[in-house]
């Protein structure tokens, strides 16, 4: 276990990040000139991977029997479709590693063709569901028209290659325990411990007989990771640096954040400012829906072509997921109680600087029912953040909208600056501690700068 340096915590990872490089580092040299394919099929096949990567997340709350899929859930299917499209490209004509398919490329097959059959048939075999007639059917229309548009046996050989690089990816992830990642959990007892926070310590959630849920217990040491060795590879070090949870709600940190939190993250703080509030419910939404939507639209401001393109989207998919494990893993490792419950239990937690107040309760309900310690939010908005500073530069303005502030359009100098205000919002929501989110965003932006750095690298020629 190598726990991530130190000198990340309290200081934004990615700061460091845009430090090393304010150049891409994917920039096509001379030497990739000769190996584009013509314009107008680069055109059809970056076309073809926005659309599917926009159709996935259409559909991720369509895919689960019951109700929203879970972020790191959702982040795994769309890990799946964009690096399912990136080997599929790649099978035609390669200018990037791929993560599983190792075919022959064909440079004669249709790399549109390549990315729709890769990007359908990821989605299809991501989920258990066993029919999906909207993903069918936008199949069905993307193939039809390339048909009208081109050479059938070229189209034809697209779509061989497109399913050959999605099975390939869903082969490599099979028995990659998503499916073991919920267990029993019991709570600690000591100030500073984890509790099952409302509705999850009511009967309809003790799915285990211990008192309630926490979701996603194990899925820090079960699950396989894509890129990074393990869950523990980047292991946050202790809360508030204290060896034990009772000793780290006694520090002069643990309380200033204590007092934060309580004083702007409930229902009716009369503290939080009406953009911190905005903040708050903006960034509520998914994190792997926020920042693919955030990827997609610097990719098409960029003007990346195909290759760039999926290339790009498949690594922010994969560092999120990678961030994901890696957070839970440092959840369940300490177990550090949620504001509210701190709020709550504050008279008999040792520490004379911190008051309980009946009925505190979060702006947006209800808290997720993991552990605070570190904020896995802040973590896949940090994985995110790095891989985009890295590969497209940390300068690249934007404006962003959320599904859960519909309406709202908010604007951003560069990546570095919208992951941090990502993660200043789980404390204006009440969700978190401040420690949790400096933490969490300096973890994720290791593990965004790991997968940056060591996956789907350019080719040398």
């Amino acid at each position: 276990m190598h726990p991530f340096p130190k000198v990340l915590i309290g200081a934004s990872a990615l700061m460091l990040l845009a430090a090393c490089s304010d150049a891409p580092i994917t920039q096509v040299t001379a030497a990739d000139v000769d190996a584009r394919v013509s314009g107008q099929q680069d055109a059809s096949a970056r076309d073809a991977v926005l659309r599917w990567n926009a159709l996935s997340v259409t559909l991720a709350p369509t895919l689960s029997p019951n109700g929203p899929l879970a972020p790191f859930v959702e982040a795994r299917l769309y890990t799946i479709a964009n690096v399912a499209m990136h080997d599929a490209l790649n099978g035609v004509r390669g200018r990037y590693g791929r993560y599983a398919d190792a075919g022959v490329a064909d440079r004669t097959a249709s790399a549109a063709a390549a990315a729709v059959a890769a990007g359908h048939d990821a989605i299809i075999g991501a989920t258990p569901l066993p029919a999906h007639a909207e993903a069918n059917a936008a199949y069905a229309a993307d193939i039809a028209a390339l048909r009208a548009a081109g050479n059938d046996a070229s189209v034809d050989d697209g779509i061989a290659i497109g399913q050959r690089a999605a099975a390939a990816v869903l082969a490599r992830r099979v028995g990659d325990g998503t499916d073991q990642g919920v267990g029993p959990y019991t709570p600690g007892t000591t100030p500073g411990d984890y509790r099952f926070t409302f509705p999850f310590n009511t009967p309809g959630f003790d799915f285990f007989g211990t008192g309630g849920f926490a979701d996603a217990s194990r899925w820090g040491t079960v699950v396989k990771t894509f890129v990074v060795r393990d869950g523990r590879q980047f292991r946050a070090p202790r809360p508030y640096g204290a060896a034990t949870n009772a000793g780290a709600v006694t520090t002069a940190r643990y309380t200033r954040d204590f007092n934060e939190v309580k004083a702007l993250g409930c229902a009716g703080c009369a503290a939080r400012s009406p953009e911190q509030t905005e903040i708050a419910t903006f960034w509520v939404e998914n994190s792997p829906t926020a920042w693919n939507r955030i990827a997609r639209t610097l990719v098409t401001v960029r003007r990346l072509d195909a290759w760039e393109t999926a290339r790009t989207l498949a690594l922010v998919q994969l560092a999120e997921f990678d961030a994901y494990t890696t957070s839970l893993e440092s959840k369940y490792f300490y177990n550090f109680w949620r504001p509210v419950t701190a709020i709550e239990l504050a008279d008999t937690d040792g520490n004379a600087a911190t008051t309980a107040a009946a009925g505190w309760q979060v702006l947006v309900f209800p808290i997720p029912p993991v552990p605070d310690y570190p904020s896995a939010h802040a973590t896949a908005g940090g994985a995110a953040a790095a891989v985009l500073s890295l590969v497209l530069g940390h300068s690249n303005a934007f404006s962003a909208t959320s599904t859960s502030l519909p309406g709202a359009t908010r604007h951003f100098p560069g990546v570095g600056v919208a992951a941090r205000e990502n993660a200043d919002s789980r404390i204006f929501v009440g969700y978190h501690f401040r420690h949790a989110t400096d933490v969490g965003l300096a973890q994720g932006g290791v593990v965004g700068a790991y997968v940056a750095l060591n996956a789907l690298r350019p080719l040398r020629r």
